[in-house]
């Protein structure tokens, strides 16, 4: 007698059909990680455009706000010079600000960290030692001031895909600013009316065949300006801290002949611009001549 035997297992078409199946979620799959994928590029490198550039530009521009007025630098307090690295613009600034620093410093009996808020600060920037063709951004701090206060302190790298950094300054408001590409506080006796900045640099965008048609998700070079007016307030402090005696004699002239009918005020308007709250009268229509 013959026995029958069950025999399990896939027919030809059921195996077709499995393979179909697996293949149209294998295809679902590799589509949504394609998306994300362009997603995630296209967001990195709109984060880069937006970000980057003007967050230099912040840094610079709360340095120059902050920048403060004080004689125990002999009026060394800001110093711009015009400089070229591979024939791009490297310019060099230094200033003294009244800010809180970045880096501590150790107290006089070395037992904690101090953050002064009386600092030197200064932008440097250097070849690219791994890619020629652009520069290194560095902040320079040093806290507190000391006899040069241009010099020495700790170097933070800021970017190292900037392409140029060019800074000019404007002596007076005027109808057309003529732009200076140099500075120093010392031997113009003045603080700059403002102080343009212009950046350029080379973000490092994560591209993909899908992001570039992305409108601006791929953009390499940006270059971003910025104008930093310096308040009038310091500036006038700034002029008139170059001639203490005159001030204090005609202090004195004006606190010695107050019953002769105003000759001492007079001439203390005279020093002081006109004004009695430490401000020149013009200074206000300057600006708004400006704006």
């Amino acid at each position: 007698m013959i026995k029958a035997y069950n025999r399990s297992g896939f027919t030809l078409l059921e195996v077709l059909i499995s393979l179909a199946i697996m293949g149209m979620v294998m295809a679902t799959v590799m589509q949504t990680v394609q998306q994300t994928r362009m997603a995630v590029d296209a967001i990195h490198n709109i984060a880069e455009t937006e970000n980057v550039g003007p967050r230099i530009l912040d840094q610079i521009r709360n340095d120059i706000e902050n920048i403060v007025v004080s004689d125990i630098t002999d009026y060394n307090l800001l110093q711009g010079e015009d400089q070229t690295i591979i024939g791009a613009g490297a310019d060099k600034l230094d200033l003294i600000v009244n800010r809180r620093s970045y880096i501590p410093a150790l107290s006089d009996d070395g037992d904690r960290l101090l953050y002064p808020y009386l600092n030197e600060v200064g932008y440097r920037l250097k070849q690219n030692p791994q890619r020629s063709d652009f520069l290194e951004l560095y902040r320079r701090e040093d806290a507190l001031v000391d006899d040069d206060p241009f010099r020495d302190g700790s170097y933070a790298l800021i970017y190292d895909r900037i392409v140029s950094l060019d800074i000019q300054y404007a002596k007076r408001p005027d109808f057309d600013i003529f732009w200076e590409d140099n500075w120093d506080s010392k031997v113009e006796q003045s603080l700059p009316f403002a102080i343009k900045v212009f950046l350029e640099i080379e973000i490092q965008p994560r591209r993909s065949i899908e992001s570039l048609n992305i409108i601006q998700a791929n953009r390499a070079r940006l270059s971003f300006t910025d104008v930093i007016h310096i308040p009038e307030e310091k500036r006038w402090r700034f002029r008139h801290h170059f001639q203490p005696d005159r001030l204090a004699d005609a202090q004195d002239d004006s606190a010695g002949t107050s019953d002769t009918g105003g000759m001492g005020e007079a001439k203390l308007d005279d020093v002081t611009g006109g004004s009695s709250l430490g401000a020149p009268s013009g200074s206000r229509n300057e600006e708004t001549k400006e704006n």
